[in-house]
């Protein structure tokens, strides 16, 4: 899901060495929780390829995928207010 939360399991630790630039990237950026939309969008690369990076970074425990509401779809204005701040934190 795009407005899926991701932070980092461990802000302080330092990153492997083995990672990929885009891996990287995504850690630093997840020092603050972000969707899974706004780190492709920072990144600039396809959603699909933001959540398999994601999916290996949370398989090695460096990400957290925070679970979403079950049963339930975010509403349409927790979806807005979550694209609203990331797209101020571009623009800042």
């Amino acid at each position: 899901m795009v407005q899926t939360l991701v932070s980092t399991a461990d802000p302080a630790a330092q990153p492997p060495r083995n990672l990929m630039p885009e891996s990287e990237r995504i850690l630093s950026l997840c020092r603050e929780t972000r969707s899974v939309a706004e780190i492709s969008a920072e990144l600039k690369i396809p959603l699909g390829v933001t959540q398999v990076l994601l999916s290996d970074l949370a398989d090695q425990g460096l990400v957290y995928i925070h679970p979403t509401i079950t049963g339930h779809s975010p509403s349409e204005n927790q979806v807005l207010e979550r694209a609203l701040r990331g797209l101020e934190r571009l623009f800042q």
